[in-house]
Parts: structure tokens; sequence; C-alpha cells
């Protein structure tokens, strides 16, 4: 159970000293007076975090939990620094069962505390001890490419994996030789959600088992176009050569900007890539744009891709429209890999994470569309999806391609 409890009946100041790692959300998100001293230590005891939220008409749900991700992202990066200067390990090293992951951070929290029911009952039901660890996806994906360098046999591998993305577990290198042996099953459905209909996102080879996606969306600030200038509602648009400098990207989330690039790169070649690094002005945390309420002096984007997550914090802006492209939200996968031969129980951990439970909280929580058909996902009418497809991703080494379109984007950014 997670020991981080922000109430709405917290002053500022009560959540910045028991959790100064939040100083710089609040600063990023229009709370400027929070980053001083002074000010936060005599205006912050006057204020509570619910008549904060209210004063600035944001979404208390949506603030409170880019607080406690705040929080968990700076003692995750502490815990996997002991943890790799101890053993240099990522995955568990103990127990009958070992599962490890890398957990989107809106839903980390609640997903783990869901799992540890789960867990429990498992370990008494079976008697045995179930290891893992389940950290945060914005620690990045290097101690993991590390990990499976490490990797010999099957029984180094966890018995369990949840990620997103594309990074490790796609290559022809790493993991051909586990895949190519039948290492993993599919448990994922036969028919997916209703809301994916048209798009193949089972996997063929029956390895990996698709959870939800992460979709990327537009967020365009209609102070910063031009007078008649329309706002961009396709990819092909966002490369438009008149948005040079305009446009924001999530950079530094790995597994969401590798998605876009990828997925840019099948349909519009390196020419896309080269554009997209041409339109870039910044890269930007989708809480900063989301969270914008007012006009700054330094340089805005035009437009900043998202994950469809942000959008509940930015719905309350005037100033601002939430696009669901033309031609389909980028999507970035949620995917599970679970051993074929693993040890009594595995299943019912599994069973958890492919459940309408998970789905649920994946879907409502961080609006993840589940690919479970039974849960609800709260989603635009017709909306659509980019999917990179499992043919392209059969066909290219993505251990070799990512690095190749994250290298031609380095080289045509100005910033």
């Amino acid at each position: 159970m997670s020991d981080i409890k922000i109430t709405a009946e917290m002053t500022l100041f009560e959540v910045t000293e028991k959790y100064p790692e939040t100083i710089p959300a609040f600063v990023e998100n229009g709370f400027a007076h929070v980053g001083d001293e002074e000010k936060r230590t005599k205006q912050g005891k006057m204020v509570t975090l619910e008549q904060a939220m209210m004063m600035k008409g944001k979404d208390f749900d949506t603030f409170r939990g880019l607080l406690v991700e705040a929080v968990e992202n700076s003692r995750e990066s502490e815990d996997v620094t002991l943890n790799m200067a101890d053993d240099s390990q990522m995955f568990p090293s103990s127990g009958d069962i070992k599962v490890a992951g890398l957990l989107p951070c809106p839903v980390r929290l609640p997903l783990i505390e869901a799992f540890e029911q789960v867990r429990d009952d498992v370990e008494k039901k079976h008697d045995l001890k179930i290891g893992y660890r389940l950290a945060a996806a914005s620690i990045g994906m290097d101690a993991v490419e590390k990990e499976m360098l490490r990797i010999k046999t099957q029984d180094d591998l966890p018995h369990l994996f949840l990620s997103a993305g594309f990074e490790a577990f796609f290559d022809h290198k790493n993991m051909a030789r586990f895949k190519d042996k039948d290492v993993f099953v599919d448990r994922s459905w036969e028919n997916t959600n209703t809301d994916f209909t048209g798009i193949d996102l089972k996997d063929p080879d029956s390895h990996f088992s698709m959870i939800s996606v992460v979709p990327a969306i537009f967020l365009v600030d209609k102070t910063q176009l031009q007078e008649g200038e329309e706002i961009p509602r396709t990819w092909k648009e966002l490369l438009d050569p008149k948005f040079e400098r305009r446009v924001a990207m999530p950079v530094g989330d790995f597994d969401l900007f590798n998605g876009i690039l990828l997925t840019l790169y099948k349909h519009y070649g390196e020419d896309g890539i080269r554009g997209v690094a041409r339109n870039l002005l910044k890269s930007m945390h989708p809480s900063q744009a989301a969270g914008r309420f007012a006009g700054r002096q330094e340089e805005s984007p035009a437009i900043t891709v998202i994950p469809y997550f942000f959008s509940k914090m930015a719905h309350m802006n005037p100033n601002v429209e939430i696009v669901w492209p033309d031609d389909g939200a980028i999507i970035s996968p949620v995917f599970m890999l679970e051993q074929t031969d693993a040890p009594e129980g595995t299943k019912e951990l599994a069973d958890f994470f492919m459940s309408k439970e998970t789905g649920a909280i994946l879907s409502q929580r961080g609006l993840f569309p589940s690919l479970n058909p039974g849960v609800e996902n709260p989603l635009p009418e017709n909306a659509s999806w980019l999917w990179l497809g499992w043919d392209f991703i059969k066909e290219n080494d993505l251990g070799v391609l990512i690095p190749k379109l994250l290298d031609i984007f380095t080289e045509n950014a100005e910033v």
C-alpha cells in the first residue's frame, strides 16, 4: 500500500513540507508562488489543495495524481540508483514466482494496491512467495536493457513482465532467442474491445498479450495560432513547414515518443522524422502544457503532442482545444509477457492483469483505453487509431531502428 497521503484538506504548505518533491510540479502547473519559500510559508498555510484547484479551475483528482507521480518518480529514481549500486538488478532476485515491469505513472499506485491483494491470496493458496518489482515507467528502459544483457537462459527471466512501448522487448536480438523457442504465451482476448474494431492488435505469433494502449493526441493553444490559421487535425498537417518551431513533443516520455517516431516513419519515412524535428520548439512534459492556463513570457508552442491522460487536466482551459487526430491517435502498447511454463499460481496473477478490474483502472483512471471487451472506455465519438502493426514490427528490428530514428531526429532538431 502506498504511504503517500495527499488530501483535499491539506494546505499547500502542508503538502510541500511533507513532500518537497511536489514543489516543481506546482510551479510548472501555474502555482509559481509555491516555488518562493516565503510566499509558500505565508500564503500556503491559508489555502487548501482543494481551494487552490477551484481557484485555478483544475481537476482535483488529476492534479493530485501529478503530485503523487512527482513523489513516486523521486523515490523510484533513488531506489533504482541504490539497487543498481548494490547488485545491478532490475528484475526481482528472489521468489518462487517473479513479476517485473514498468507501469504508466498515473495508474501505478492503484494497480500495485490491487495487485498486492491478489498476490497475498495466491501466496496463501499455493504456499509460495512472489517477488515483484513494478517500477514507474518514467524511470526509463536503461535499467531494463542492462538487465536484458545479463539474461542468459529462460530461468533468468521474470515469469511475468509488463511494460509500455517498443523498447527492449521488440528487438531481433535479445528477445528473439526466447520467442523463437515459444517461451511466452498470449492470453489476450480473441475479440478485443469494440473500440478497436478495424485494427488487429492481437499478436499473430502469440507471444505478447496486449492489455491497453497509450494514445497520443494534440493540445492546440488557440492564442498561438495566426489570424485565420486553422487548427491542425492530422499528423500530416503537424509535419507542415508552417509549424516550424511551433510544436512541443513529449521527448522525455520514452515509450510514447519512440512509438510516435516509429509510426511517423512508417507512414512518412525519414522525411517525416526530419519534419517533426524541424517543427519542434521544445521538449515539454505534458503536464506543463496541460496545466498552462496563462500565457508566459517565453516562447509557447502552438501545438503540443500529449498522452490522452493529460486531456483531463486541460479541458477547463478556454484557450486550448483537445484534438483527436482525424487520421488516428498514435498508440503505444501496454503489454504483458507470461512464461508458458511458469510455476502454478502465475496464471492467476496474469489473469489479474488481464481482468476487467485492471482494465477499468487503466481506462478510467489513466485514460489508457483497455482492450478488455468488458470495459467501457471514455473516448470521443468515432475515435480512430494509428497502430504500427505487427507486420512492421516483424519486418523491422526495432532495437536497431529506434536508435537510428532518434539520431535523425536529434540531428535535425534545433533545441
